[in-house]
């Protein structure tokens, strides 16, 4: 556990980068992301894509988000879909959260589940803070976590509706939930980095990243949520929540400001959003974002009641 020192200024604590071997770790997530063909998805160089995944600074930036809509300490914390496990890492490390992180081990999830138990060996932290398993079979009990996070999860899991379910079930009574989900009703697809058609059915997207020379296979791994298609999910738990957010104040505070980092494909989206800028379209754009739902990510905020 760290000091309180160290909980009061994460930038004195032990970084991710610390690890002896890092640049092993950092080839071990490209060779993963090579082995399941990521390359012939995204035109960032793999090696920022995995840079970016193992920075301090964007975990730092993730766990603000967090605190935007909870208090972290003392709480009990969970990530489904923990990658690397960076953000488990260094919340023990550099913040003392307790938090506790679920990844499958099968296909490109083996890399990350490989590194992210790599990084808890390293920092002497408990190997079950990081688990072998699915969103759609979370191994806790009912009502045993106070905020339950997931990022760029739940368009890759087999089953959005259970992954929910599962999120819900192993959360107390007022606990958070907080979901951060690409948006296929907006204008921009983050995994290709390339801008998007609204509502696309999956044959036309396929179509169409083959026009960027992009493997349309990908397209088969997701699931193209929009925000009217996650409302049809949470349908069944109506009673048992409350959506307090979807992000929308979030999404037009960085298209008005620019003020967002450009990690990974989001590089490309800045300079789109800067376009919008240039051209004096900030106002109209968020106007029809507002209507048509074209906010993106979506920041899905459920409170359990």
């Amino acid at each position: 556990m760290p000091s309180a020192t160290m909980q009061n200024r994460p930038d004195l604590a032990p970084k991710l980068s610390d690890h002896p071997q890092f640049a092993k770790l950092k080839q071990i997530l490209i060779d993963g992301f090579v082995r399941t063909g990521f390359d012939r998805v995204t035109r960032v160089p793999l090696e920022y894509v995995v840079q970016d995944m193992l920075s301090d600074a964007r975990i730092d930036e993730q766990i603000g988000e967090m605190r935007r809509y909870m208090d972290l300490e003392g709480k009990k914390i969970l990530e489904v879909g923990s990658g690397c496990g960076a953000l488990v890492t260094r919340g023990r490390v550099a913040y003392g959260l307790d938090i506790s992180g679920i990844e499958p081990s099968v296909n490109e999830f083996t890399a990350t589940l490989d590194v992210g138990r790599r990084l808890l060996s390293h920092f002497n932290l408990p190997p079950n803070a990081l688990q072998d398993a699915f969103g759609e079979a979370i191994p806790f009990p009912d009502e045993h976590f106070d905020f339950v996070y997931s990022s760029n999860v739940l368009e890759h899991v087999q089953s959005p509706q259970k992954v929910i379910s599962e999120s819900l079930r192993v959360l107390k009574p007022g606990g958070l939930l907080l979901f951060v989900v690409p948006n296929y009703g907006s204008w921009w697809e983050g995994h290709y980095g390339i801008l998007w058609l609204p509502h696309m059915p999956a044959w036309m997207a396929k179509l169409y990243v083959r026009m960027f020379g992009r493997d349309p296979d990908y397209i088969d791994t997701l699931n193209l949520l929009s925000k009217g298609r996650i409302e049809k999910l949470l349908r069944p738990f109506k009673e048992e929540i409350e959506v307090l957010d979807w992000g929308s104040s979030v999404f037009e505070h960085r298209l008005r400001s620019l003020d967002f980092s450009g990690w990974a494909a989001l590089r490309t989206a800045k300079k789109i959003a800067g376009l919008v800028h240039k051209l004096q379209l900030v106002k109209p754009a968020i106007v029809m974002s507002r209507v048509f739902h074209w906010e993106t990510p979506l920041v899905l905020a459920v409170r359990k009641k």
